[in-house]
């Protein structure tokens, strides 16, 4: 649905990324983000209430919260204030038969994740450009699941953390209650600018640009349209989670880099031997190294990616610890491979989608994984306890996309989606298995 300007006063123009992700949603290519997180509480007889109020409170510090897109269909859309949000309209509230994951899995979440994924985004000029989803179990008042979906114009995933961890912060703030479902927006909170305005955003001279061809490349099915989602997540034990940490730690990688290898060799056990290489790309933050007025709390879209490549084998500590080196690099050039540079000579993404339509993706799979939160603490009326971070599949992505993230009860958990017809049907659970094997015997 395209968005009208209407009476709304405009923020700024959106930036080089930020128009991206609005044109690829408009036109069925990616649609959003979520971050999940099962809750502990005192008691959620008085939820709803409760919960407005603290969203009340998060909206007034974050000025892209009360934001949303106009123009969306013109080559310069622009974010634009809405006047007072509506919560009636962006939360819902859900009872399902239980809140807990059985033996690593969670089957009726992951079914709401494949059609939210799904679901294109409703871009209308009335609603922010977030919705959130609550799950309660008749008869259970001491746990709840707050689902956070948002559009990719409105933050990257760490800014998901940010919100989970701000809401939170106001359940247990106070008792106050909101009595309506109408909250304000704040008038005189500027918003932040747009990853292409901030120094230090890009690579040095020479280090972005495509990586050339490479031999024996697997990738899935050719860039296609529409792009329907399935999906699987994998919930580790807190157990499990920390013999992970521990074996990392003592081969001296990062869980990162051994998750990324891990699945490596779990896609290979799944395709046809005359595939040698399949390439990753991965995300990485740049909130860190970014200048104020950006900090670990902002909202926003702050990333660039970088690629790594895995030739055909088992896995080993020894090629983890290469992935390792190849992030260390990142790390230390403060920067990934240019993202915004490579979206800025798109000078019409229909034209460009159009074009990728039937050629071969440029990526095996992408794996994320947006980090963890702090451990559970005492005396706490609510309090985040496990999560689930989870996004859609695109048609001009990776073919098999890994997101990862752990919560306060130390358990990492990870979501793996993929475009029904890339794959061949039971690709993703056997990768699912595979990956699960590999991990259980490394660790």
């Amino acid at each position: 649905m395209a968005t009208e300007r209407a009476d709304l006063p405009l923020l700024r123009p959106m930036g080089v990324i930020e128009r991206y992700m609005v044109a690829r949603s408009q036109l069925g290519i990616y649609q959003k983000v979520a971050v999940t997180a099962r809750y502990q509480c005192k008691d959620t007889s008085t939820l709803k209430s409760r919960l407005y109020a603290a969203l009340a409170i998060v909206v007034s510090k974050h000025s892209v919260l009360s934001a949303t897109a106009v123009d969306v269909d013109s080559k310069t859309p622009s974010f634009a204030r809405l006047p007072y949000i509506d919560l009636d309209q962006v939360v819902t509230f859900n009872e399902i038969d239980t809140l807990d994951d059985v033996d690593g899995q969670f089957s009726i979440i992951d079914r709401f994740l494949e059609e939210e994924h799904t679901r294109q985004w409703d871009l209308r000029p009335a609603l922010p450009l977030w919705r959130i989803h609550v799950f309660q179990r008749p008869g259970d008042s001491s746990r709840f699941i707050l689902s956070y979906f948002f559009h990719h114009a409105l933050g990257d995933t760490k800014s998901a953390l940010v919100f989970q961890e701000a809401v939170e912060a106001a359940l247990n703030a106070g008792s106050d209650t909101q009595s309506t479902s109408r909250i304000p927006t704040p008038t005189d909170l500027p918003l932040l600018p747009p990853l292409d305005d901030i120094p230090k955003a890009s690579p040095p001279a020479g280090q972005s640009g495509a990586s050339g061809e490479l031999s024996g490349l697997w990738t899935g099915g050719v860039q296609s349209l529409p792009v329907d989602i399935r999906l699987r997540s994998l919930w580790l034990s807190a157990e499990q989670s920390t013999r992970l940490a521990q074996q990392c730690k003592k081969n001296g990688v990062s869980v990162t880099a051994a998750l990324q290898t891990m699945l490596a060799a779990a896609v290979f056990q799944q395709i046809p031997e005359n595939y040698t290489t399949v390439k990753t790309s991965i995300p990485v933050s740049l909130r860190g190294w970014l200048p104020s007025p950006i900090t670990a709390e902002s909202i926003g879209v702050f990333v660039d990616t970088f690629p790594e490549t895995y030739h055909r084998g088992p896995f080993s500590w020894e090629e983890a610890k290469r992935s390792k080196a190849t992030i260390d690099e990142v790390v230390q050039n403060q920067c990934g491979h240019g993202l915004i540079q490579k979206l800025s000579r798109v000078q019409d993404v229909k034209a460009e989608v159009d074009e990728a339509m039937g050629h071969p993706r440029s990526a095996s799979f992408e794996m994320s994984n947006v980090g963890k939160l702090g451990p559970l603490q005492s005396g706490k009326d609510y309090q985040i306890e496990s999560l689930l971070f989870s996004q859609s599949a695109g048609a001009m992505s990776a073919a098999l996309k890994v997101s990862i993230v752990s919560g306060r009860d130390g358990r990492l958990t990870l979501a793996f989606s993929w475009q029904e017809g890339v794959v061949e049907d039971g690709f993703g659970e056997k990768v699912v298995q595979e990956f699960g094997r590999i991990l259980e015997r490394e660790t």
